[in-house]
């Protein structure tokens, strides 16, 4: 199977050579920052850790973080050929890719991706949205699925054996339709996609949330978005289990700052979203785009009580468990033949999450 795409370094992507900012000042006597490579994608949410670079955190917390650009769906690769020891993933990435590469892991979910894709159509495409259907049908789950149905016969440009393309398998399996059957999917990268999509190819398209809004800017509308797209994907540090067994105060540290970039970002929100607009260097994705989705299409946790709240807990929307039994479902049914799994993924000692928090939460309290 090959659901991680090459490996490409997106020079220019962020624009720092990124050690942390307080530079060497050791006196021979001290401890050496520990070295940690860490990769970020091009996007709003996975650029969040250069936040950490910015303020000078991560080297507050005896780091040294080195950032490095890498395409989203390159990561488990990246820590697979040991170019990085942690980075920026989700659950569908680890899933898909642990047959090859059974040692990676999942330390820290903390970003619930619940209303961050949509599926994008045409203004005069001929389909009612479901926001228009729900009108004629009084209800939201009716409209939504009577939207979907919709596309039967049509193609949808999206990226394959990735996390995006399984939200359209499960869309187009709510509607009591079969992906490849009923639905073609045209397999190309995000913004290659979205160009090909606004010059007249495919009939819908799905990509990440910087993708929707140049959609939207460029008169697309919204076919149907939110639950009925699947349980929530959602995204968080990833790495190894050799690492994470190797460096586990390391770890903390890192959740640490992690935490920290969130709370910080609720309270100043202008300053992070200039900082990460900056380095997306996407002219049509604007600081008031950041500002819209922070917390309203996408949400951010940023304390061991939210996370255990909104990602551990099975009486949360997003509960983790849901979006991983959806990811195994994906890799072993509807995947294509050539990269399906071969057997479903056994979230015990792949997930790390609440042995790391209970640990997080031993060393710096709730």
């Amino acid at each position: 199977m090959n659901i991680i795409r090459k490996l490409q370094f997106l020079a220019g992507v962020v624009g720092l050579v990124l050690l942390t900012a307080c530079g060497d000042t050791r006196k021979p006597t001290e401890v050496p920052a520990t070295k940690i490579r860490f990769s970020v994608a091009p996007f709003q949410d996975t650029l969040l850790p250069v936040v950490g670079v910015v303020k000078g955190w991560y080297g507050q917390e005896g780091l040294d973080v080195e950032i490095v650009p890498t395409d989203w769906y390159a990561t488990q690769e990246a820590l697979a050929s040991g170019h990085i020891d942690v980075g920026m993933g989700n659950i569908a990435s680890v899933i898909g890719a642990h047959h090859n590469f059974p040692d990676g892991r999942i330390l820290l979910l903390f970003n619930t991706f619940d209303n961050g894709f949509a599926i994008m159509v045409r203004k005069d495409s001929g389909m009612k949205t479901a926001a228009q259907l729900e009108q004629e049908l009084g209800s939201p789950e009716k409209a939504a699925l009577a939207a979907i149905h919709q596309l039967r016969g049509k193609s949808v440009i999206t990226t394959a054996q990735t996390d995006m393309e399984q939200v359209v398998a499960y869309a187009v399996r709510a509607a009591g339709m079969e992906l490849g059957k009923d639905v073609k999917v045209l397999d190309m990268e995000p913004d290659d996609g979205l160009s090909a999509f606004l010059h007249g190819s495919g009939d819908a398209y799905l990509g990440g949330i910087p993708q929707r809004t140049r959609a939207l800017k460029q008169g697309s509308v919204e076919l149907v978005s939110g639950p009925m797209l699947g349980p929530s994907e959602i995204n968080g540090l990833v790495s190894t289990g050799k690492f994470a067994q190797a460096h586990q105060e390391a770890v903390l540290k890192l959740v640490h700052v992690m935490f920290k970039i969130v709370e910080y970002t609720n309270t100043h929100l202008d300053e992070v979203a200039s900082i990460i607009v900056g380095q997306m260097k996407k002219g049509d994705f604007t600081v008031e785009d950041f500002k819209r989705y922070w917390n309203n299409y996408e949400h951010y946790v940023g304390t061991p009580a939210e996370a255990r709240q909104r990602i551990l807990s099975p009486n949360s929307p997003t509960y983790w468990k849901r979006r991983w039994d959806d990811s195994n479902y994906y890799f072993l049914r509807i995947n294509n033949q050539k990269s399906r799994i071969p057997m479903a993924v056994d979230a015990s000692g792949v997930f790390l999450m609440p042995e790391i928090l209970d640990a997080y939460v031993r060393k710096y309290g709730e």
